[in-house]
Formats: C-alpha cells, structure tokens, sequence
C-alpha cells in the first residue's frame, strides 16, 4: 500500500502516520510506504499517476492550495486513487464531491476512527483492481508496469522504477491477467504494454514513459492506436466525473 499524507502540521502528519502504521498492521497489509507533505504543492511537484492508493489531504494548509485545490489537480491526472479529507468541519462536502473524494476524516480522531475509514473506503477491492498475483504468488502493482516481454518461457515485468521482475509463465497466460483489464495490450508478439505508459505510437514502435521504446506490428498497430484512444477517453470521463 502506498500512502501519502499532506498535511502542513507536522505533529498532526505524524499521528496520523502512527495510526495508519498501527491499523494497517491489524488489517494484514504489511511493508507499507507513507510519505509526507507539508504542502498541497509540495505533493503536486512530485505527482504521477498511479503513483499512490491512498492520498490524505488536510483542507485547511497554508500556501496557494488548499486540500480542495489540490485535490482538483489530482483528478486532472488520476481519477482513480482513493483520497480522504482531513478536517475539522464538514462545511467542504459539497466541493468535496465534484473531486470524488472517498472519506472525511474529522478531528480529532483516534485509532477506531482511522480503522473505520480504511474498512469504509474496502482496500481489499482496490487491491484486487489494481494489483495482480503472479504464479509464485507474489502480488504485482499494474501501476508499476511499464511493459512486459516473453522469452524462453519466462515473462519479464519492466516497472516505471527501472527495476525488471522475472517470472515463469506463458505470454497467454500474462495476456489473460493483463489484457482483460483494457489498460494492458499486446504491441506485437510477445509484449504486453500499459496504455497509460504511452507517449507516442509511430510506424514500427511504441515510445513509452521512462525511455522505453518497443516494436510493434503492422498488424496490431491500428488496434493499439485505438485502444490508446479509448483508454486516455476512458480516463477522461473518469477524471471530469
């Protein structure tokens, strides 16, 4: 699980720090990371898509960007991470709905308020949509794959962090666990590639997000295209929902 919490008193990040710490504990989830920001644009500098599960915002900082601001550029680029309010009132739900937040989470509030949220917002589900488990069982973020290529029975899973997972399985078997989702596609035989990694599509390759470049058929090529298409209008509907 990877959490960030955006909030300009420290002493305030730190609690709420400690509590996640200690109910994601009790919920079985386990090497979580939880990154803090003092400021909405301190968050937003750093900011990609997919980049968290979970983002807590205080409403009320100090700076340009209040918790709502920040939200809205938020939803700009992701419309699918869970983000919780931090806040003392509830004078904001309304403008609180136009950037599908997930929870309130008022002050003060202690480890049977953070527990409740997490059980309320169902990380399980969103784990289940956003993760995949790999034959040996490991479990595999779809947000962290870039694209994946098969060779001499094994399936390598180039992720946005440089790093390459090696795991035994068949091409159509890693097209079953990733083309289903329509954010995953076969560029040509062999390699799968994340939609929402794609820079550009010319004649013969695939420019991807972090440097990458990849073939792709004559074939397979107009379908791509298309499903890069529909995918960026999904996200959009998504995004302006």
């Amino acid at each position: 699980m990877r959490i960030a919490i955006t909030d300009d008193r420290r002493e305030d990040s730190a609690h709420l720090e400690r509590e996640l710490q200690t109910c994601l504990a009790e919920m079985g989830y386990g090497q979580d990371t939880i990154e803090v920001y003092d400021s909405g644009e301190a968050l937003l500098k750093s900011f990609m898509p997919g980049q968290y599960d979970l983002i807590f915002l205080d409403i009320f900082m100090d700076g340009d960007l209040t918790g709502i601001a920040t939200a809205r550029e938020i939803r700009k680029q992701d419309s699918i991470v869970r983000i919780a309010f931090i806040t003392s009132s509830n004078d904001f739900a309304a403008e609180s709905y136009a950037v599908s937040a997930d929870y309130y989470l008022l002050k003060p509030y202690g480890t049977t308020d953070v527990l409740r949220m997490l059980k309320s917002i169902d990380l399980s589900q969103y784990e289940q949509e956003r993760y995949i488990i790999l034959p040996d069982e490991s479990k595999c973020r779809l947000n962290d794959i870039v694209y994946t290529s098969y060779s001499n029975h094994k399936v390598e899973i180039h992720l946005t962090d440089g790093e390459t997972r090696s795991v035994w399985i068949s091409q159509a078997e890693m097209e079953n666990l990733l083309c289903s989702r329509g954010e995953f596609a076969t560029c040509t035989k062999g390699i799968i590639v994340n939609l929402g990694q794609i820079m550009n599509i010319d004649e013969d390759a695939v420019y991807l997000q972090g440097g990458a470049v990849v073939p792709t058929s004559r074939a397979r090529r107009a379908e791509l295209r298309q499903m890069h298409a529909d995918y960026l209008f999904r996200n959009l509907r998504k995004g302006g929902r």
